[in-house]
């Protein structure tokens, strides 16, 4: 384990993060790797990826472009997704979560050659049985930010259809969100621990994020077998049967929202089938040992190259 020492990142983004590659490609001349793989546009480890002459992949993480496209960003992450078109371009194999991300990939850079590769769910979300609360309850969580669209939630849970069931907020700090209708509570920080408990107790989890490369949530909530309705532009909507094991809809659809939600928790049984449904096939494809086996597998097809 090699600890990169870091300074300013706004300053480092300025300079291209020459000083951060400059030191880790003195380490990877001591280590002198058979294989260099580099996760992120988010900081400067794609860039010192790209500057390295021997085999190399990359695996995406957040499309930081297509968030700017379609929701506010931090200027630092809107300034840093300049980096993403040229670091693209020179990278010879690249991996992405989803079918998702892996589109975006190919707007940027039309010859890429993108494989998908999905990162497993917790071992925890496997073994949990479900048992819905007694009354309809959702569940939304993630970090608070625009691109997570929680505006959308609480508009379609503030509406009287909706009024009977609870929206649960994980990430969502109570002192900004103080004057919200009873049936909506923020949670502020959730541990692990608690978020297993909380999705065994949900009838459904709702993701309306306006773009997302593929949640984690939305994989543990699968894993577990919970109904989740999703956007078109998630990236995990791959593991979503629509209508069967929940409800795909297009980003900012409020109406569209109320009837999923509706839908899904007309009754415990509803919810529970619903989760039930295709949660074999998200569960394989979501496990430790189908990650690591196509990791390993492209590991040797580039060494081998």
């Amino acid at each position: 384990m090699h600890v990169l020492p870091t300074g300013s990142k706004t300053l480092s983004q300025y300079l291209h993060y020459l000083p951060d590659r400059m030191r880790i490609a003195r380490c990877l001349r001591k280590i002198k790797p058979d294989l260099v793989h580099a996760w992120g546009t988010e900081s400067c480890y794609g860039l010192s990826a790209k500057d390295f002459k021997g085999k190399k992949l990359f695996s995406l993480q957040g499309a930081l472009t297509a968030y700017a496209q379609r929701s506010y960003m931090p200027p630092f992450m809107i300034r840093q997704a300049k980096f993403e078109k040229s670091l693209f371009r020179a990278m010879p194999v690249i991996t992405t979560e989803s079918e998702w991300a892996r589109d975006r990939v190919l707007e940027l850079a039309p010859k890429a050659d993108v494989r998908l590769w999905e990162y497993a769910a917790e071992e925890r979300f496997f073994g949990i049985e479900r048992s819905p609360a007694e009354r309809p309850r959702c569940l939304l969580a993630g970090t608070d930010t625009p691109i997570k669209n929680l505006g959308l939630a609480i508009k379609a849970f503030s509406t009287p259809e909706l009024s009977h069931v609870s929206l649960y907020l994980a990430g969502a700090r109570p002192e900004m969100y103080s004057h919200l209708p009873e049936n909506i509570k923020p949670l502020g920080f959730v541990d692990r621990e608690t978020m297993v408990e909380l999705l065994r107790e949900t009838w459904c989890l709702v993701h309306p994020s306006l773009a997302d490369s593929c949640p984690n949530i939305v994989k543990e909530a699968r894993a577990m077998g919970v109904p989740c309705v999703v956007t078109t532009d998630c990236g995990a909507k791959q593991y979503i049967a629509d209508g069967k094991s929940g409800v795909i809809l297009e980003p900012n659809n409020v109406q569209k929202l109320v009837e999923a939600v509706l839908m899904i928790t007309k009754d415990a049984r509803t919810s529970i089938d619903m989760g039930q449904y295709d949660r074999e096939r998200c569960r394989k494809e979501l496990s430790r040992g189908v990650m690591h086996r196509k990791i390993m597998a492209l590991y040797k097809e580039i060494l081998e190259s």
